[in-house]
């Protein structure tokens, strides 16, 4: 589990968190969402370390990783797998080299270990041949899928995605979406997703922080989310022409 208590965070004058407050659990999909400059990009930069808190604390598992020196945080930073924007492969390197980086930095597998995990990190990704293919001869979907690959390539415990669906079609998001919720069930990964995509909310969120303004403004589940009376959440959610068809469906 990872735990955010009573956080604050300003840039200058700019107070971004506000005594904020919340839970990410194993085994489930933890969302957050909110408008653009609610502060949810902040808070996972907070959460892996990018940004240092002005006051409270970060935890995970009860290791309190906002009071670690830079080369104690570095221990729990080998069980963090991140899935960035856009997938940010290295676009020189082929996809098993890419898969093989962290392995290379952070792993004491030996040659042949590290060869069969690349080989398990692709096939769990339905990837099994594209070992020596270059970023730039794949889909949008395949390079998410590579980056998914290298991210659980370490076999975390923590998994960080900022907003896996950029850019993807409706039916190659939900692959994404589908595939991070199985591997997140599959390995009792505490998975931390920050996204803007209400159809990944409605699908796959078992537990949702909605930021407004800095602060933890309502947290629940995919189910609850359509039923809260909360003012501030039903204009963000119900703003796209899917909710508010779901809302009117149901």
């Amino acid at each position: 589990m990872i735990e955010a208590k009573i956080i604050n965070k300003s840039f200058g004058e700019n107070h971004v968190l506000k005594d904020l407050s919340v839970q990410f659990h194993p085994g489930r999909n933890n969302l957050i969402i909110g408008q653009s400059g609610s502060g949810k990009t902040v808070l996972m930069k907070c959460l892996v370390g990018l940004h240092d808190i002005d006051d409270g604390q970060i935890l995970y598992n009860d290791r309190v990783f906002s009071e670690m020196s830079f080369r104690e945080k570095k221990s729990i930073r080998k069980e963090i797998g991140m899935l960035f924007q856009g997938g940010a492969l290295f676009d020189f390197m082929t996809v098993e080299q890419n898969i093989m980086f962290p392995l290379n930095m952070f792993g004491d597998m030996s040659p042949l270990e590290r060869e069969k995990r690349v080989d398990f990190c692709l096939e769990r990704v339905n990837l099994p041949k594209a070992h020596h293919l270059m970023p730039s001869e794949l889909s949008g979907g395949m390079v998410k899928r590579v980056a998914i690959a290298r991210a659980i390539s370490l076999n975390p415990k923590y998994l960080f995605c900022d907003e896996p669906n950029s850019g993807l079609d409706p039916q190659t998001a939900n692959v994404i979406d589908n595939l991070i919720s199985e591997i997140t069930k599959e390995y009792d990964i505490t998975t931390i997703i920050n996204t803007h995509d209400m159809n990944s909310v409605i699908e796959i969120g078992d537990n949702i922080a909605f930021i407004y303004k800095g602060e933890l403004w309502w947290e629940g589940d995919k189910n609850e989310i359509m039923d809260t009376e909360n003012e501030e959440i039903n204009e963000f959610v119900f703003s796209s022409e899917l909710t508010r068809k779901l809302k009117d469906w149901k």
